[in-house]
């Protein structure tokens, strides 16, 4: 036979592999999962999410954190009502959630004592913001460190570690997350070790390189070592500049403010408003950052809030921590440190206090019942809590009576009866009890809502408090004389006793056409203008530099020559800086000594 022809065949592609598995989001029961929450072999963190039968759409999704969180949690889902209770039931004390919402359980030892507070959806709540709030809990306790027993011989050891701040964990910013640059681990920098009380994003920046003392047993970086510590206020500021400072404290006579951490001044009403019948705690609130001008008396250093305009430039306030950033921002929330109580403005009324129940939290109160106070509220809460703790014994003693008990039929249905009743208790107890929370959680937006336009209030109140030009305007039926009385006023107010003798008004004359120009601005422009006249007339060589006066020239040319008047020359100065059509000041410096005031024009008018 013919030999036969072997045929090979190609080799068998393997076949393409499969899309990876989306992670799981796990759905037990309640028992089930408070059992697998306090076991002792959990060694990753649990993400717990409960959801109410008609939530709808605003409900937190399971499925995208479980995505997100990946191999670094475990994302668990659960109805709210008898699952949620048998969760509670199999839990520590005040470690439960509820209704639509979603709470981080860390894993490790002493894992009760760090848990996160429960992230509850309430009315207009932003589910974004929410979610990224909870993926921050989850990091949080995934790189904070857990201390683990070590061997009988270790000791701790604390080597020096370079890192990169890399955010915040904590809502409070108590917690600064940092990566090594040598292991790319991430370890924690804790406020408590800089300065308590103020929150690390005032201290540290995104991106900032920071070096400390590492502790590997509990994943932490002391940094305290870049404590910076600003000197004397005359170190940083000079005379008449405006500064940042954060209101400690304000009263009926005066104020306390902070340039920065034990630099403390106290501020007299009459620094901050021309209104002898003002009183700071009227204009000031405790946490807000202001401007303040910073002034030398006789050696010392005197803050003072008049006359200072929101377009000053200001100098940014001192970084607390090397390479960091200035430590008080206008844009800083004034509430950082300071957190409002969860009580009514002083002298609301009840019914003030429901009306405020039904504002953007989205709460609505019952019309038919009056609203409590917080001392009443406390009371309610307190009471629903140990009546529902009650029901939950009770429930329990009957149910192992149903169990024990060997009675007839009609002795189980009553039994059966009682026990479908205590449910029905214990079941409108918890919806009071979470009703009640919602309202505490209402009032508390509500609350800083409230503040946030008292701050505005008051600020706008301080602002036009703190002018004086308006009392002096129609003293004198000449305008030229009424002019150089309040030029020689605002002289007065602005050049300190002691250096008067050597910024006198020098000789002046007004031109025909300026009191026309100044008579058609606003009071508020008219006392700039006021301001850069004496600046000019006295010749005050730090403020006069900073309005940059310099001589007009015949054409827009870069060598043109000046323009002149016989051989006086036309100079102009800044009145305003950084607002649309800001203010100039035209003036002849004449030959014979001493200036004409020409005219008061926007910038973009470059002839005399």
């Amino acid at each position: 036979m013919p030999a036969q022809r072997k045929h090979h065949r190609p080799a068998a592609q393997p076949a393409p592999e499969p899309p990876p598995e989306p992670y799981p989001v796990h759905s037990i029961p309640g028992t089930l999962l408070a059992s697998r929450l306090v076991g002792s072999g959990r060694t990753r963190p649990a993400v717990v999410v409960s959801y109410k039968s008609d939530a709808g759409k605003r409900r937190i999704n399971a499925q995208f954190l479980a995505q997100q969180l990946g191999d670094e949690a475990d994302v668990f889902e659960i109805a709210n009502g008898v699952e949620t209770r048998k969760l509670q039931d199999g839990l520590p004390e005040d470690l439960h959630v509820f209704g639509t919402g979603a709470r981080v359980y860390p894993a490790g030892p002493g894992w009760a004592a760090r848990t996160p507070p429960a992230r509850l959806v309430v009315g207009s709540t932003d589910l974004g913001r929410l979610t990224n709030q909870l993926l921050g809990d989850v990091h949080a306790a995934a790189h904070s460190g857990f201390p683990s027993p070590p061997a009988e011989t270790a000791k701790p050891t604390r080597a020096t570690a370079t890192g990169t701040v890399r955010g915040f964990a904590s809502e409070d910013n108590s917690r600064a997350l940092v990566k090594l640059s040598t292991t790319g681990k991430i370890v924690t920098v804790r406020a408590e070790d800089l300065l308590p009380g103020v929150p690390l994003n005032w201290l540290l920046t995104p991106g900032q390189s920071v070096t400390g003392l590492l502790d590997e047993g509990n994943g932490t970086l002391d940094i305290s070592a870049l404590l910076l510590k600003p000197g004397s206020p005359i170190t940083s500021y000079s005379e008449g500049d405006v500064a940042l400072a954060r209101v400690r404290s304000a009263g009926a006579t005066h104020a306390m403010v902070t340039l920065w951490p034990g630099s403390d001044f106290r501020i007299g009403t009459a620094r901050i408003s021309s209104n002898e019948l003002d009183s700071a705690e009227d204009l000031l609130t405790e946490g807000e950052v202001v401007r303040v001008r910073v002034l030398y008396e006789n050696g010392a250093v005197v803050l003072s809030m008049l006359d200072v305009d929101d377009d000053e430039p200001i100098v940014p306030a001192p970084p607390l921590v090397q390479g960091g950033p200035p430590w008080l921002d206008l844009d800083r929330p004034y509430a950082s440190i300071f957190a409002p109580p969860a009580a009514p403005l002083p002298g609301e009324s009840s019914a003030g206090q429901a009306a405020a129940g039904t504002g953007a939290a989205g709460v609505v109160l019952e019309a038919q019942e009056p609203a409590l106070t917080p001392a009443e509220r406390k009371t309610a809460l307190k009471s629903t809590q140990m009546e529902l703790e009650k029901a939950r014994h009770t429930i329990a003693e009957l149910q192992d009576l149903v169990d024990k008990l060997v009675a007839t039929d009609k002795a189980a249905r009553t039994l059966q009866d009682k026990l479908a009743q205590e449910h029905a208790k214990a079941d409108d107890l918890a919806r009071r009890h979470n009703d009640a929370v919602h309202q505490i959680d209402a009032f508390k937006a509500e609350l800083a809502k409230t503040t946030a336009k008292l701050v505005g209030a008051k600020k706008q109140r301080r602002s036009a408090s703190s002018r004086s030009e308006s009392s002096l305007a129609g003293l004198f039926a000449e305008p030229e004389e009424q002019f150089d009385f309040e030029l020689r006023h605002e002289w007065a107010l602005m050049v300190p006793a002691m250096d008067k003798a050597a910024q006198p008004l020098g000789e002046y004359v007004v031109g025909p056409g300026f009191l026309a120009t100044l008579s058609q601005l606003p009071a508020p422009q008219r006392a700039k203008t006021l301001r850069a006249a004496v600046d000019l007339i006295a010749n005050r060589e730090g403020p006069l530099r900073n309005r940059k006066p310099h001589f007009l020239r015949e054409n827009e040319g870069a060598h043109a020559p000046a323009r002149m008047r016989g051989d006086d020359v036309c100079w102009r100065l800044y009145v305003e800086q950084g607002t649309a059509g800001a203010l100039r000041l035209h003036y002849w410096k004449l030959k014979s000594g001493g200036f004409e005031l020409h005219e008061v024009v926007t910038h973009d008018d470059v002839k005399p």
